[in-house]
């Protein structure tokens, strides 16, 4: 098999695993009542993508031993479903000043909550931080939202690539987004990481 082939096939597979996770992104969206879901499908989408080869018949099982939904994560989802209904109100009144409003503190709101609960689910939070707590781990993950930093910037421009990708097919969105999302994210807070880790070796030698 030429080099090409082998990396069509790759590409292929890759599309699959996709679209596969999509769709249980938004089946497990559904079921878990669009409002408190968010984040729970979330975590689900990315031990979706870190397992595909669990996609057939494992992946129920493997979500089923995920720890149950955190009031917190309740929370934080009915954050973005409040932020994403205020951004699409706004998007309803059109150029009015209330429209104009709306979409300004919704589209920011959104953006912060999706922030927040990529590190969340991303883990980003190193156990020497937040030596466990989950007052500790929240705040260092505010601490994490709020600071400027690559990764921050990955993940914004994660989410920016896929939500105009909306426009343009939303077929193709609703198939390929979700699970594009979390592969990307999970693949830029590796490296991060890994260049975090360099970072720190080479100022301790």
């Amino acid at each position: 098999m030429t080099e090409k082939s082998s990396k069509l096939v790759a590409t292929v597979e890759l599309l699959y695993v996709l679209v596969k996770c999509s769709l249980h992104f938004w089946g497990w969206l559904v079921t878990g009542g669009l409002i408190y879901g968010w984040v729970s499908s979330q975590k689900k989408l990315v031990l979706c993508v870190d397992h595909p080869e669990a996609l057939q018949e494992k992946l129920w099982r493997l979500t089923e031993k995920l720890p149950a939904t955190k009031l917190w994560e309740k929370v934080l989802s009915v954050g973005i479903f409040l932020a994403l209904a205020l951004f699409l109100a706004g998007a309803w009144l059109g150029s009015t000043s209330l429209g104009l409003l709306f979409k300004v503190i919704g589209g920011l709101s959104l953006l912060l909550f999706l922030l927040y609960s990529a590190h969340w689910v991303l883990g980003t939070v190193a156990d020497d931080e937040s030596k466990g707590a989950p007052v500790a781990i929240g705040y260092q993950l505010l601490l994490q939202t709020l600071r400027p930093s690559l990764l921050n910037g990955f993940i914004l421009g994660t989410y920016a690539f896929w939500l105009l990708l909306l426009p343009v097919s939303p077929l193709l969105f609703f198939l390929v987004a979700p699970g594009g999302v979390a592969y990307l994210l999970k693949k830029g807070a590796q490296k991060y990481r890994e260049m975090e880790g360099k970072t720190h070796d080479s100022c301790q030698s």
